[in-house]
């Protein structure tokens, strides 16, 4: 369900955005991949626009910016837009957050980096971010960017859903 073109996208977020990222996005609506991944597509016609800005991009990067938080000591990262600045993507549900590294005039060959809550660090990934979707999706164990195993977790995509319990989900009103 298209709602806004990538180039209002691009513009407003203030640079290009990865290929991969605007396929897969120009398909699949907002939503988890393998209970795991949440990722938030800003043409869906469903997404708030203001509001994915604001709580998917601009809050994430206040955050990431704040130094008495201390998400950033001992990186060389730093939030985008400064050059090479981290611009989130998507989260872990968890307090994780998923971000390109974008270093370099090509958004297709911009890495992919994961700061874990839980273990308060960061994991990179050569990218592109639809090659760690995959990865969270099909490999079992602990060979994901998480560094733990997501094998009792269903591998599928869920469209934004509330849980009815006994392992049923029922989608939110827009998306049935």
């Amino acid at each position: 369900m298209p709602g806004r073109d990538w180039d209002v996208v691009e513009r407003e977020i203030g640079t290009a955005l990865p290929d991969d990222y605007k396929d897969l996005l120009s398909r699949f609506p907002s939503g988890t991949y393998r209970n795991a991944v949440w990722v938030a597509s800003p043409v869906d016609a469903r997404t708030k626009w203001p509001a994915f800005v604001d709580n998917e991009i601009r809050e994430i990067l206040e955050i990431l910016g704040d130094e008495s938080l201390e998400y950033l000591d001992g990186t060389d990262y730093r939030p985008f837009p400064e050059p090479g600045g981290l611009l989130p993507w998507g989260h872990d549900m968890q307090g994780g957050i998923f971000c390109w590294v974008t270093d370099g005039a090509d958004p297709n060959r911009w890495r992919v980096t994961y700061y874990s809550q839980g273990m308060n660090e960061w994991q990179e990934h050569d990218g592109p971010m639809t090659e760690v979707l995959w990865e969270v999706l099909t490999r079992l164990g602990e060979e994901t960017i998480f560094g733990y195993s997501l094998d009792e977790e269903p591998a599928v995509f869920r469209v934004p859903s509330t849980h009815a319990g006994n392992g049923c989900w029922i989608p939110n009103a827009g998306y049935r």
